[in-house]
Formats: structure tokens, sequence, C-alpha cells
């Protein structure tokens, strides 16, 4: 099974392998770079 995350993060894309693997057998995961509104950062207004 592949499966394409929109993430970079390796530590996402590890995380999302375990899971799968627990149910699944040959998990691919490849990570891609997707446009988002959202920023790096999250900031608060108080």
């Amino acid at each position: 099974m592949k499966i394409l995350m929109g993430t970079k993060n390796l530590g996402k894309i590890e995380g999302a392998r375990q899971a799968f693997e627990k149910y699944f057998s040959n998990v691919e995961i490849e990570g891609i770079s997707v446009d988002s509104e959202v920023g790096d950062l999250f900031l608060a207004k108080l």
C-alpha cells in the first residue's frame, strides 16, 4: 500500500507508518509538500 502524506515531518511520517503497519503489510509512505493557508508559527492574540 502506498500512502502520500501532506507533510515532510519525519516524526509524523514515522508515526503514521507504525500505525498503518499494525493493520496492513507492505506499507510505503511518502511525504509531499503541499500549499497551506496556515502559517508555520501559531500566534495567539490575548
